[in-house]
């Protein structure tokens, strides 16, 4: 899928850091493709070259995929904010809508998760130049209908 080419990880992080975080992208990356090509077959003949929006932890988490799926569209074209998000949604990471936030993001702690609340802790730290777009995005995310228009069942 190419998603992750050409992201660039911070330059304080240890090599050995990178190389981790690069083989969690992948298999995230693969996780989610597996859930596409098993369940949808036709949809990378349809696309060809175009990039598709998928969910990589909607195979789990079927009730806050289609916020996800507009969340990662509307940051498509940030290939850095992108891979960002995906990663944390592949491990696992749900969105709970908010009264103050809109959206606010929740970890999944365990087996089809992370192992510990410190180790999402640690790797959310990958959005801290883009917190403020974030925190925008969710906002408007939780100003759309979405309960109205049956998408989160």
């Amino acid at each position: 899928m190419g998603y992750f080419e050409g992201c660039k990880m911070p330059e304080t992080m240890p090599n050995n850091q990178a190389s981790d975080i690069t083989d969690l992208l992948e298999r995230v990356e693969k996780r989610a493709m597996e859930v596409i090509n098993e369940r949808y077959p036709y949809v990378v003949d349809l696309m060809g070259d175009t990039p598709v929006v998928i969910d990589p932890y909607g195979h789990y988490s079927r009730e806050d995929s289609t916020v996800w799926l507009l969340l990662l569209s509307r940051v498509q074209d940030n290939k850095e904010l992108y891979a960002r998000l995906f990663y944390l949604r592949g491990v696992g990471t749900k969105l709970v809508q908010d009264r103050t936030w809109g959206y606010v993001m929740r970890p999944v702690i365990g087996k089809q998760g992370w192992a510990s609340r410190d180790e999402y802790d640690r790797e959310k730290m990958c959005l801290e130049g883009y917190r403020d777009e974030v925190i925008r995005l969710l906002g408007a995310l939780g100003s759309l209908p979405l309960a109205d228009m049956g998408w989160n069942k």
